[in-house]
């Protein structure tokens, strides 16, 4: 049987077939798919005749039996059944958002804490036909790309003020720490007094990369009431990190960064009250967001340290 013949035959004329064989008997048949006798003989002459062959040799008026063709048929007509109904699903599950593919960014600090796996976890677990895609970013690159749709949501600090476009929520909050060089006199310490810091070099990240980790060195030195000296603005985290390693300076840092371990740093907690925290957030489009990505901005918003402002 050509393919094309198949796909010339209307999915009604398969279900109608599968029900036939099943109860071998037209009245029975009809019942069950609530439409009279005459009308499933019609039908079901229709479809031997599109097919070029006899599916069913009648018995008496009403009871039928198949011929090797029918036999053949049925398993293919039940196939042509099965993906029907699977390609239903997948088209419900697209309209609900379980099945779909989301771009996600994610700046080192939010991968470095957990809280970000461990949610994309939970979510990925309840929605297994969804794709997610990571992208490591910068903060200010991330919410450039959700602008522009090459992002869809973003795990990143957020700014002061959203864009028009955008908005977002705080999902996991922790303490800043220092980076010292190994050989530094201040690694005696378990903790530092801000205050002590007035004379240090800091590298720190431009502010036009970043939308908060800049910030950081401002907060501490707002809390040990100095003015900071920056050493250098570099594009990102493991090469301040490297530079701290070589000795040329410290750095404020979130604490989950402490987990790399780079030869030479040495990190300490800062003391003070309070002590300066940073936060990761999640970040998304107000408009246009696709189904899937809606879903996983409803399931984020369960898990807001506060609640988002509605617009």
């Amino acid at each position: 049987m050509a393919s094309n013949e198949m796909g010339d035959i209307e999915t009604r004329l398969f279900r109608y077939f599968v029900v036939l064989a099943q109860e071998q008997h037209f009245a029975r048949a009809a019942l069950r798919l609530k439409i009279s006798p005459p009308t499933l003989t019609h039908q079901i002459k229709k479809l031997e005749s599109e097919l070029g062959t006899r599916l069913l040799e009648r018995s008496g008026n009403t009871n039928v039996a198949m011929t090797e063709a029918g036999i053949r048929f049925l398993a293919r007509a039940r196939d042509v059944l099965r993906q029907v109904e699977d390609a239903k699903v997948v088209a419900q599950q697209a309209a609900r958002g379980e099945v779909g593919r989301i771009e996600i960014g994610f700046m080192p600090a939010a991968s470095c804490a957990g809280q970000m796996q461990e949610l994309l976890g939970e979510f990925q677990r309840a929605n297994p036909a969804i794709e997610i895609n990571l992208h490591r970013m910068m903060p200010m690159e991330q919410i450039t790309a959700i602008i522009r749709k090459e992002l869809d949501v973003g795990f990143t600090r957020g700014p002061e003020k959203y864009p028009a476009s955008l908005d977002g929520f705080d999902i996991y909050r922790q303490p800043m720490v220092l980076a010292l060089p190994s050989k530094h006199p201040l690694t005696r310490h378990k903790k530092i007094d801000p205050a002590v810091l007035k004379d240090e070099m800091f590298f720190n990240t431009a502010p036009d990369l970043d939308v908060g980790f800049w910030g950081h060195t401002e907060a501490v030195a707002h809390v040990g009431h100095f003015a900071p000296r920056v050493a250098k603005r570099i594009e990102d985290m493991f090469t301040i990190l490297t530079y701290v390693s070589i000795g040329y300076g410290i750095a404020v840092i979130s604490k989950s960064m402490s987990n790399i371990n780079m030869p030479n740093v040495v990190y300490r907690e800062l003391a003070g009250d309070p002590v300066p925290m940073t936060s990761v957030a999640f970040v998304y489009r107000r408009t246009d967001l696709s189904t899937a990505a809606n879903l996983l901005t409803k399931f984020m918003r369960r898990h807001a340290l506060q609640a988002p402002t509605k617009k």
